[in-house]
């Protein structure tokens, strides 16, 4: 009988953590397909039909507008972004930790009566609101700055 190799789970876990301090080394950069092959979280949002456009509002508290992109492509939007833990310098330690944190990311898909080239962002309060005027619109990306108010 050969000789029986076990897997090596030290060795697994040396893995994952190459891994990720690959996917960390890669920056914060927000590239649509990265957030979404490594998205931790989806933050919650209402979406609200209007007659004259669509809005959406998405749950980011703490985030600053730059930490935040939108990106439009095809009849898709995509939010996506990150929260960071932030490290308690003074050495203490979670007692609980409920909040998402990592990569996030969240698609909704627009219907045909939106013009994507007259949509507007702003953040407020934690508070990601996307409005999206109600007209046909042609084919095409457009990427979305949000304005901090």
């Amino acid at each position: 009988m050969g000789k029986k190799y076990r897997l090596n789970p030290w060795l697994e876990i040396q893995n994952m953590k190459e891994e990720i301090g690959r996917i960390m080394e890669e920056g914060t950069g927000q590239d649509r397909a990265r957030c979404d092959r490594i998205a931790n979280f989806k933050p919650v949002a209402d979406v609200y039909a209007g007659v004259e456009n669509y809005m959406i509002r998405v749950e980011l508290p703490g985030l600053a507008p730059d930490a935040v992109s939108l990106e439009i492509s095809s009849n898709t939007l995509a939010v996506c972004g990150e929260r960071r833990l932030e490290k308690d310098a003074s050495g203490g330690a979670y007692q609980i930790l409920e909040r998402s944190y990592g990569m996030f990311y969240r698609e909704f898909v627009l219907p045909e009566d939106v013009l994507s080239e007259g949509i507007t962002a702003s953040m407020e309060q934690g508070v990601l609101s996307i409005r999206i005027p109600r007209i046909h619109s042609g084919p095409g990306g457009v990427r979305i700055e949000i304005d901090a108010e």
